[in-house]
Parts: C-alpha cells; structure tokens; sequence
C-alpha cells in the first residue's frame, strides 16, 4: 500500500456500519482499526497514546452502545460510559496530523422535534442513546470549536442492508424471517427514515475526498425513503412472493416519527443519488439468502 494513502482511523470497526464502510474504503485509504481488546476507548491514557502512535489524518468515530437495556437506570450508565465518556475522549485526544474528525451522531437526537428533522433544529430526544448522542454533541462542538479544528457531527436514517443489528426494527424483521418467527410490529403507522447501507458509505467516501472542505457542522444524511413502518411487511411479501408470519400490536404509547430533510447534504454534493428503499430491501433479502 503507497505511503502516501490518507490514514483513516475508524472505531467501532467491527459493527454493521464499520464492517461496510472498512470494505468501501480498503483500496484508497490506509485503515487504523483497533477492536476493543486492541483500545480500550473508555480508558484515555489508552487512547492517547494509540493516536499518538498511529497518527490517523482522519478519525471516523461510529462506536457507541446499541445494545440497549431494559432497565432505565442500567440503560442511562450504559449510555453515559459507552457512548458519552468514549466520545470525550478521542476529542481530548486526536493527533496533530489529524484534518478531519466525523462523528456519528442518531436520527434518534431529534426525538419529538418537527418532522422533516433539520439540522438547526433544537433537538428534542427521547431514548437515552438520543439523550447522550445530543449530549455528545454538545461536547464535540464546544470543545472543537476552541480549537478551530474541522468536523462533521452526522445524523444519519436508520440504516440497513447485510448484518444490520438485530434491535433494529428491519434487522429484527429480517431475522425472524430467516429464523421462521412470528413478527410482531407496534403500531405501525409511524413513519421512519431509511437509507441503504451502501448509500451510507458512499457518502462517507465523499466527506473523506474532500476532508479540505470546512464542514463544523451538523449533517443529516438521508436517502428521503420515508417509510410507514407497516407497509415494510407489504413490501417483503412482493418482493419474495409470501406471506410473512406477523401481527400487529396496539401500543398505548405514542408513536414518534423519525425523518430527516436532506437539502444540507445535497448543497455540499449536488450529484448525490439515492437507492430507492425498494430496490435497498430487495438487495437486502437476497444477501440474506432469503430470495
């Protein structure tokens, strides 16, 4: 590989979204992908001393938790020390030769603000990953700012494709199928923002080609595939010509909707195009070797 490749330091590596965006950017970027054994992110003499050593010019930080509890209070200290305290401090400690940092923020910070979420809305989170996703970022732009350096706080659409997270709501649909169990969906009349995970990492590609550019700011990526959570199941049946083993629960609890206007984006890359969500999922199932 030339020397002369941009370091690209990525955490949370070996999640759904690292796995995709290591294969997209192997053969243009040299890549720092430290598991947690190797860096302990919540330890910050660790994590000091790791960039110190690796010198990455760009840092792309996806780690957090998404493993939720069930318990609020277990929930609120998982929130705070996996996705809060890891994000302070990679601020506390990126390198010299760093130009770009690109956090990865949550549809989930805007929580109960107006729909289509805009990025100069004051967000309105309801979850405790939304709390201290929004929380985080009030740290990154704070303490950044001081130190005039470049970044980007991401907001990206619930995104999917191969390997999504099993809590998710279309990672869970997706393994119930495979695991022949009935899916159970909530409500169903609220509407949800979704991009392809390949649309997700294409557009990564792009902030990383121009890391000259000045960004210090927030930015939502989204496809604009707005989708009603219950018509997804309407979909998969067209798709793969079968009717799914599912019923529909009514919640007393009010349903938020979560979709994102995507004009800031599409000013900084006017040729973005988007996969339709159709042709996401149709791809989706049969990589999941469900067609």
């Amino acid at each position: 590989m030339s020397p002369n490749k941009l370091k690209v330091f990525i955490s949370g590596s070996t999640g759904f979204i690292g796995k995709h965006l290591k294969r997209t950017l192997k053969n243009d970027y040299l890549l720092i992908t430290p598991n947690r054994k190797k860096l302990n992110l919540n330890n910050i003499n660790q994590v000091k001393k790791y960039l110190k050593i690796y010198k990455p010019n760009i840092i792309l930080h996806l780690a957090s938790s998404t493993k939720f509890k069930i318990n609020n209070l277990e929930e609120k200290k998982n929130q705070i020390k996996n996705t809060f305290n890891i994000t302070k401090n990679l601020v506390k400690s990126f390198n010299p030769e760093c130009k770009l940092l690109v956090f990865f923020g949550s549809i989930e910070e805007y929580g109960k603000s107006k729909v289509p979420f805009k990025e100069n809305q004051t967000p309105k989170p309801i979850t405790y990953y939304g709390k201290y996703k929004y929380k985080s970022f009030q740290y990154v732009s704070k303490h950044l700012k001081k130190k005039n350096m470049n970044y980007l706080w991401l907001r990206p659409s619930l995104t999917y494709g191969k390997g999504d997270n099993i809590e998710r709501f279309l990672g869970y649909v997706i393994n119930s199928i495979i695991k022949k169990k009935k899916i159970t969906i909530n409500s169903g009349n609220q509407i949800r923002d979704y991009i392809y995970i390949e649309d997700l990492c294409k557009v990564i590609m792009l902030i990383i080609k121009n890391y000259k550019k000045e960004y210090k700011c927030i930015l939502n990526i989204s496809a604009q595939n707005y989708i009603k959570i219950k018509s997804i199941k309407c979909f998969i049946e067209k798709i793969i010509n079968k009717k799914l083993n599912y019923e529909f629960v009514t919640s007393k609890k009010k349903q938020t909707n979560l979709y994102s206007s995507n004009k800031k984006l599409l000013k900084f890359f006017p040729k973005l195009k988007f996969m339709s969500f159709k042709n996401g999922l149709f791809k989706t199932l049969k990589e999941n070797m469900i067609l």
